[in-house]
């Protein structure tokens, strides 16, 4: 199991992450550790929390180190900080720019991160 914290400097944002191990111990973890209740298991292998009301804010789960799932998760991630600090998600803008740019370079940054942190050696 790894649990580490990742925030970044443009939004301020930080998530907690828990990799590696089953639901049920993240959702005791999370109870334990941050008082947050992490709801009934519904057969994933992963999934990005928000706790507007609690510290960590953000925390993604996944049951695996597995990239693949690592970074679905991490795109659920990124998609739900755009979304929380307005910036919209689109292939191109009216005027022809790159509307995509913001979300792409946030999924980069934490994709790097976690990678680094979160698979196994």
């Amino acid at each position: 199991m790894r649990v580490f914290k990742l925030g970044e400097p443009i939004f301020k944002s930080e998530t907690l992450f828990i990799l590696g191990c089953s639901f049920e111990t993240f959702a005791r973890l999370l109870k334990r550790r941050y008082r947050c209740d992490a709801g009934d298991f519904i057969g994933q292998c992963g999934q990005t929390f928000r706790f507007p009301d609690r510290s960590p804010w953000r925390c993604v789960w996944t049951s695996t180190t597995e990239t693949s799932v690592i970074l679905h998760e991490v795109f659920h991630l990124v998609t739900r900080i755009c979304q929380d600090k307005g910036v919209p998600i689109v292939a191109h803008h009216p005027n022809g720019e790159s509307g995509d740019e913001t979300a792409t370079y946030l999924f980069e940054y934490y994709a790097t991160r976690v990678l680094r942190r979160g698979r196994k050696s």
